[in-house]
């Protein structure tokens, strides 16, 4: 005879293929994550109410992390508690780190010249992330001051310390000089959880305090246990999508001198082809630290484990912290504060995105300017590719893959 836990376990299994389905076709980024999470969710399974999948991503909109991510993750916490959300998340992002990971390992064995006008393609990407991002910015002077000055700090500073500054002012003058259109609530949050954020915290200060231990000590271990700092660290700071964490990789990965783990062309590279990936945006971070510890010298395993740094390192922080915020969120989105931070996080992060666009476009603006020579490709092919790459995204609803695809064979054939 049936029981109630029957029933409930067979959901569960139907929950996750359902997510299993989402992983393979969410192609797109966040802009088409949430639509289509509507449309089977919702609509079509009648898992959560529509007003539940908005509330939850208005919560994971204020939370540092992959947003898509953590809105899906807590759909299955929702449904099923703790274990169910563990599920769902492996399964979400199981396909796009597999495809990231095999990216990153054949750039070993293809002709990086095929890959010549992903550069400028990824460009285009970036710019109309850019204008969909600043649609989203809230008509007032404090946003656009906010996105204007950490653009500007952004581009003049090569600097992984400008992210925290930058968030922190962002949250701090939105609070102090935005509207305060709100009744204040001054109810204390109670039966707090305390221990996924302790232990997304001690995780950060232990790579940390092991990273600088090893610097000298051990080198060769150093060196993963760093990315996988540097890695995490983004995770627990990036608000506004994988379109900021691009901004984050560039100066810290490709900008900051230092450390420069991936050249301008790589970077490109992963970027134009993870547009081709159903799933998070946020394995980009795979691909990074896959071709980091090959610049590093290791081998395919060492490639392999890279692969894997990132993947853990950009997805934990975010994990941890909705399986803590999850359960006191019908405490806390009584708290209008928390609302109001968020318009200066996000125009930071617009600025952040803006300054991304700025970076990768300097080395075609000094072609043009100083006739310097972009390797591989002219000036006039940057042109079409990235003309024909903001056309075809602004006005042709077709899938983003196509172009990529598109833009790849042409690098193949011509």
């Amino acid at each position: 005879m049936l029981v109630k836990a029957d029933f409930k376990r067979v959901r569960d299994i139907v929950f996750l293929k359902d997510v299993l389905s989402l992983s393979l076709s969410a192609v797109g980024g966040p802009e088409m994550h949430i639509p289509l999470f509507m449309k089977k969710l919702v609509e079509e399974k009648k898992y959560i109410a529509q007003t539940d999948l908005m509330e939850l991503n208005s919560l994971c909109q204020i939370l540092p992390g992959p947003s898509t991510t953590q809105t899906l993750t807590a759909i299955g916490y929702k449904m099923g508690g703790p274990r169910l959300a563990f599920f769902t998340l492996m399964i979400w992002i199981l396909p796009a780190t597999l495809l990231m990971t095999f990216f990153a390992i054949s750039t070993n064995y293809i002709n990086p010249h095929y890959f010549r006008y992903i550069g400028p393609m990824a460009l285009g990407f970036v710019i109309i992330a850019a204008i969909k991002m600043t649609g989203l910015m809230k008509k007032s002077g404090i946003a656009i001051f906010l996105a204007i000055v950490a653009c500007l700090i952004s581009v003049a500073f090569h600097t992984p310390l400008t992210f925290p500054i930058l968030l922190v002012f962002g949250a701090f003058m939105s609070v102090k000089y935005g509207k305060k259109d709100f009744i204040p609530n001054d109810k204390p949050l109670i039966n707090i959880r305390w221990a996924n954020l302790s232990l997304m915290l001690l995780i950060l200060i232990s790579a940390a305090l092991l990273g600088a231990f090893t610097k000298n000590n051990f080198p060769q271990l150093s060196e993963p246990v760093r990315l996988f700092e540097n890695t995490y660290r983004m995770g627990t700071m990036v608000f506004g999508g994988g379109n900021v964490l691009f901004s984050m990789i560039l100066t810290e990965f490709v900008e900051f001198k230092q450390k420069q783990y991936l050249t301008m062309e790589e970077f490109n590279t992963g970027l134009g082809l993870l547009q081709a990936v159903p799933g998070p945006t946020f394995t980009m971070a795979t691909f990074a630290n896959g071709i980091a510890m090959k610049k590093m010298g290791y081998g395919l395993f060492g490639q392999l484990l890279g692969c894997g740094i990132g993947t853990i390192a950009i997805f934990l922080p975010g994990t941890l912290l909705i399986f803590f915020v999850y359960p006191l969120w019908s405490q806390i989105k009584l708290y209008p504060i928390v609302y109001r931070s968020l318009d200066g996080i996000i125009a930071v992060a617009i600025g952040l995105v803006w300054a991304a666009a700025v970076f990768m476009a300097m080395p075609y603006l000094q072609q043009f300017i100083f006739h310097t020579k972009v390797p591989v490709i002219n000036l006039t092919e940057t042109l079409i590719v990235l003309i024909f790459t903001v056309v075809y995204l602004r006005y042709i609803k077709l899938p983003a893959f196509i172009i990529v695809t598109v833009t790849i064979m042409a690098g193949v054939l011509l």
